[in-house]
C-alpha cells in the first residue's frame, strides 16, 4: 500500500528552484551528444540523482519505438538487448505502468509503494536497478511521446523528488528531440545504410545482442577477433551510434534484428 512520503508533491525550497532554473538554462545550449551528457551528468543529476537513464521514444501502442540510454553503471550488451525488447521488455513494461497509472511521475521503491515495487521487484533485481522513478510526456493516439526511466538513485530519495520530474519533463523531451533531430541522416542517408547492412554484420548484430565477446563471436563464425572488431565498428558508423550497447537498441528499434527469445 502506498503512503505519504517526501518524495510526493510538495513545494520546492528556494535552493531547488535556482538549481531548477540553472538546469532549464543549460538545456538551451545543448545541441550534441556530449553536451547531452554533460547537462545530464551535471545540471539533471543536482535535481534527480541517477546512476542510469533510460530513453524511450516512439509509439508504444504500434510498436514503433527508438531506445537509448546514458549511464555510469555498468550494463552489458545482452542485459540492454533484454532491457530494449520492444515487445515486453522491461523499459516498455516501466512505460505502460506509467500510462496505466495515470501518466503522473511514478516513483518505484519499497518504502513508497510496496505493491508497486513488488510488481517490478524481480526486475529490480534482475538487472540491480534498485529503484526507479519514471516519467513522459502526454500520450496521444498515433502520436509519438517520450519517456524517461531513472534508476539506482540514491536512498533516501530526495526530497520534492516527484515535483522536479514534472517540471523537468517538458525540457527533457525538447532537448532529446533536439539530439535526435540533429543524429537523424536524411532519406538518401537511410537507404545508403540500409543497403550497406550486410548479412554478415545483422549475423554479428545478433551475437552482439547474446553478449559475446569479439573472440567469442569470431570462434563461432570461424574469422578472427580482428575481423570482427572491424565490422562491429562499420555497424557503428553505420547506424551513427557510439557504442554496441546502442547499436543493440538502435537496431532492436530499427527491427533490424529481434530481440533474444531467450
Amino acid at each position: 500500500m502506498a503512503r505519504e512520503t517526501e518524495t510526493e508533491f510538495i513545494a520546492l525550497t528556494q535552493r531547488d528552484l535556482e538549481r531548477l532554473a540553472l538546469t532549464l538554462d543549460a538545456a538551451s545550449s545543448v545541441r550534441k551528444r556530449s553536451q547531452l551528457f554533460l547537462w545530464l551528468q551535471g545540471r539533471v543529476q543536482s535535481m534527480v540523482p541517477h546512476e542510469l537513464l533510460l530513453f524511450v521514444h516512439g509509439d508504444i501502442a504500434r510498436r514503433a519505438l527508438a531506445f537509448d540510454h546514458f549511464s555510469s553503471y555498468p550494463l552489458s550488451d545482452a542485459d540492454l538487448g533484454e532491457m530494449f525488447d520492444p515487445e515486453a521488455g522491461f523499459a516498455v513494461q516501466a512505460v505502460r505502468t506509467w500510462l496505466e497509472r495515470g501518466e503522473r511521475p511514478l516513483v518505484v521503491a519499497q518504502d513508497v509503494d510496496e505493491q508497486l515495487h513488488r510488481r517490478f521487484e524481480s526486475l529490480l533485481f534482475r538487472f540491480k536497478l534498485t529503484n526507479l522513478a519514471v516519467h513522459g510526456t502526454p500520450s496521444f493516439s498515433g502520436s509519438p511521446a517520450s519517456y524517461f526511466i531513472f534508476a539506482r538513485m540514491p536512498e533516501p530519495l530526495v526530497p520534492g523528488l516527484v515535483s522536479a520530474l514534472d517540471l523537468l519533463m517538458p525540457q527533457l523531451h525538447v532537448v532529446f528531440l533536439r539530439i535526435m533531430s540533429a543524429e537523424r541522416p536524411d532519406a538518401g542517408d537511410l537507404a545508403r545504410n540500409d543497403a550497406l547492412i550486410t548479412d554478415r554484420e545483422t549475423e554479428i548484430l545478433r551475437w552482439v545482442r547474446d553478449g559475446k565477446s569479439n573472440q567469442e563471436i569470431g570462434e563461432i563464425l570461424g574469422i578472427s577477433p580482428l575481423t570482427v572488431k572491424n565490422h562491429v565498428q562499420k555497424i557503428l558508423k553505420k547506424l551513427k551510434v557510439q557504442n554496441r550497447a546502442q547499436a543493440v537498441g538502435k537496431a532492436l528499434a530499427m527491427q533490424l534484428i529481434k530481440a533474444n527469445p531467450g
